[in-house]
């Protein structure tokens, strides 16, 4: 018994459940550290802080890099509390539970949104940051190349690609030969435009309504002459890159989680860019009147042509925003499993429960893929968004009561697109709550070694060690 009582029972109790693995909760708890100086807290705010803002340029909902944050940060062995909306962060790391203490750091969300293969190589980094402390100087020195990596596509081949976006939207919508060609030459002069916006920051602001002025104008004035299509039909498909599909329904997945903010500002952002778009339609329709159609009308080319527009899209995703080669067969399925989910469920209960079905299948698909070809799940996620295209049904329906003064037939069409967006926002949410996620938990510091006890006993002292899993 006196043997006995020199134990510490409970110490040793805690001790076994923090080395036990807890794969039922789907957790790893780590301990704290509590050597960290105020420098190494100050570095790491502010590290987290350019990494969050890479983060959100990549399209990712807020309490994703909330989230992100929080588990690099226990991975670094401190706390971190985070303020995110969609055009900066504020990051507090150290501290007590309460949130007092540590060190601030605020950055701002700049410059344009990552193409595919930077989002690759950033989520990446995220990966691994999640399972070891990397450098903070090699982290800096890796989301700056990043950053400034060149395209992987030459300027030709990046216009070609947006034509082949162009063309792909347009065949889901109407497809006849002569339509197709106008979505074409539409595109590739948006395109070009583009290309010389890209290279002036100063022009981005007023490059859709640029944009949207010559389209419109273009197509008033040879679609009828020329193609013998309504040029209305020629509207949409070659602003594709300006379309905020993915911003509509990115917020309304941030309002239905609770992260009202970022949602408003999404949404507010959407909206103001359809407005900018069906401004440029507007004074474009101003300038010149339709010229009449000179013949018969081309017929549509059948059944098939949306199944080809779903694969240009794909490719022109791959051109345009420069993705991976290695991800083109896993893309290409993607696009194409939505559009089939879509569709069969579209035809068995209707377009909002297609729209639904597409959302739920999405999130799982992407993990499915993740964990098969080690593609980031968002390098799917975002041209699965864009097949959706509520933007493009958004902006058919703003342009028909601001252009065309049809307020019935413009009213149905946005309350259309409001139901559409909920539907694949809660569809994305259900996909999304079938997956269980590990998460990183910060544990009290790890106990020192124990001291010895008297001499020829061998034995653990007394005094119990500190060990727990508080959060």
């Amino acid at each position: 018994m006196r043997l006995l009582s020199r134990f510490d029972v409970r110490g040793l109790a805690r001790r076994a459940a923090a080395l036990r693995p807890r794969r039922s909760t789907g957790t790893v708890t780590l301990p704290e550290d509590e050597t960290a100086g105020r420098e190494r807290l100050r570095d790491l705010a502010s590290l987290l802080c350019e990494l969050g803002s890479d983060l959100l340029r990549a399209a990712e909902r807020s309490s994703e890099v909330d989230r992100t944050l929080h588990d690099i940060a226990t991975r670094y062995g401190t706390r971190a509390r985070c303020f995110v909306v969609p055009t900066g962060l504020f990051v507090r790391v150290g501290g007590g539970p309460d949130g007092r203490g540590g060190e601030l750091d605020f950055a701002p969300v700049e410059g344009p949104d990552l193409r595919l293969d930077q989002v690759e190589s950033l989520q990446a980094l995220v990966t691994r940051m999640r399972a070891e402390e990397v450098p903070f100087d090699e982290v800096r020195r890796t989301l700056r190349e990043n950053r400034e990596r060149p395209d992987r596509f030459s300027p030709a081949a990046t216009v070609f690609g947006y034509v082949l976006l162009t063309v792909g939207l347009g065949t889901m919508r109407h497809a006849t030969v002569p339509a197709i060609a106008g979505y074409a030459t539409l595109g590739a002069g948006v395109g070009l435009l583009r290309l010389f916006g890209d290279r002036l920051p100063a022009a981005r602001t007023a490059l859709p309504v640029v944009a949207a002025i010559l389209v419109t104008a273009a197509a008033l004035r040879w679609a009828g002459p020329l193609l013998h299509e309504n040029p209305a039909v020629l509207y949409i498909p070659p602003l594709i890159a300006f379309l905020p599909g993915a911003a509509l329904t990115l917020g309304a997945i941030e309002l239905a989680t609770g992260a009202a903010l970022s949602g408003i500002s999404r949404l507010a952002g959407a909206v103001t860019v359809l407005l900018l778009l069906s401004l440029g339609i507007l004074v474009g329709s101003e300038l010149l009147r339709p010229h009449p159609s000179g013949g018969k009308a081309a017929e549509p080319l059948g059944a098939w042509a949306p199944w080809v527009g779903v694969l240009l899209l794909g490719f022109g995703f791959l051109l345009y925003f420069s993705a991976p080669p290695r991800v083109t067969g896993w893309l290409l399925g993607a696009l194409l499993v939505e559009r089939l989910v879509q569709s069969t469920a579209s035809e068995l209960a209707g377009a909002t429960f297609g729209a639904f079905a597409a959302g739920a299948v999405l999130p799982p698909m992407a993990s499915w893929i993740e964990k098969r070809s080690r593609t980031p799940d968002q390098v799917v996620f975002l041209p699965c968004f864009w097949l959706l295209v509520p933007g493009a049904v958004g902006l058919t329906s703003v342009s028909e009561i601001i252009v065309e003064k049809d307020t019935d037939g413009g009213l149905n069409s946005l309350i259309g697109t409001v139901i559409t967006v909920a539907a694949i926002a809660l569809g994305v949410l259900v996909g999304a709550g079938l997956q269980r996620r590990p998460r990183l938990l910060l544990g009290e510091p790890a106990p020192s070694t124990p001291e010895p006890g008297p001499a020829g006993d061998g034995l653990p002292g007394a005094e119990p060690s500190r060990e727990g899993a508080g959060g």
